[in-house]
């Protein structure tokens, strides 16, 4: 039971380092992924109760450990939504100030990504980096074995709300911080739109590519340190995203 123990508690480690922010990087390899799930499991089985001795057949095992890397990958997803909500934001910036049409290459993914969009996540990954946030994750992850212990009845279905909740937010959060740029450049198309109308000898599309992108980079370098707090405070130990995770765990009991 022993074996059985760690293996469900393997795959719950797995599982979370697939889609948590920081480990799921395509940079970090496979071998080095498994090697930190191994170790987790090593240290955390010992703390854990033993399982109940009984008979349990190949198929019960096998969706056990399905449950299991079920949950892990869920708790790393809700945690990269908050990192997927500033990508968004990056887009919806990029698309007044004429960048857009200029994507970039993530490395975390491997898929393009527009540039403002590849600042904002790089920010908020140094600051998760830089408030140990990795480290808080491991205390979440060895409390949702007491929360949620293994080889149990994991009721995902109670938590569907919760997650529908996470991708509201994630477009809540997008809007959050792109709205001040966004209605600034929108306010400043308006402007020209009327310049337009009062000066017909401008060109407006030569003066109002420039203008926009200094205002867009302008209002971005000062809303940089708002920014920079609430990430801090977010991903801390006592952030808003370690609470809802924790509620989302709780949930599903």
């Amino acid at each position: 039971m022993k074996l059985t123990l760690f293996m469900l508690v393997f795959f719950r480690n797995i599982g979370l380092l697939i889609t948590a922010p920081l480990f799921q990087s395509r940079n970090l390899p496979p071998m080095v992924r498994v090697s930190i799930a191994l170790f987790l499991s090593f240290l955390f089985t010992p703390l854990l109760e033993p399982l109940p001795v009984r008979s349990v057949s190949f198929g019960l095992f096998a969706f056990s450990l399905l449950q299991e890397l079920a949950l892990g990958l869920l708790m790393g997803y809700i945690l990269f939504l908050t990192f997927a909500g500033l990508q968004l934001a990056g887009q919806l910036v990029d698309l007044p100030m004429g960048f857009s049409m200029v994507n970039v290459l993530d490395p975390q993914t491997g898929g393009q990504m527009p540039i403002i969009g590849q600042l904002y996540f790089i920010i908020a990954l140094w600051i998760f980096i830089l408030v140990k946030g990795d480290h808080i994750l491991l205390t979440v992850l060895a409390q949702s074995f007491r929360l949620l212990p293994v080889g149990g009845e994991i009721l995902f279905a109670k938590g569907l709300p919760y997650m529908i909740k996470a991708f509201g937010n994630l477009f809540l959060l997008a809007v959050q911080v792109a709205l001040p740029i966004f209605g600034v450049l929108f306010l400043t198309d308006m402007g020209l739109g009327v310049l337009a109308k009062l000066v017909p000898q401008i060109n407006v599309f030569f003066l109002g590519f420039p203008l926009k992108i200094f205002l867009g980079l302008f209002l971005l370098i000062l809303s940089l340190p708002v920014l920079l707090r609430w990430l801090a405070v977010s991903y801390s130990g006592n952030g808003s995203v370690w609470s809802e995770l924790l509620r989302f765990l709780k949930t599903l009991r």
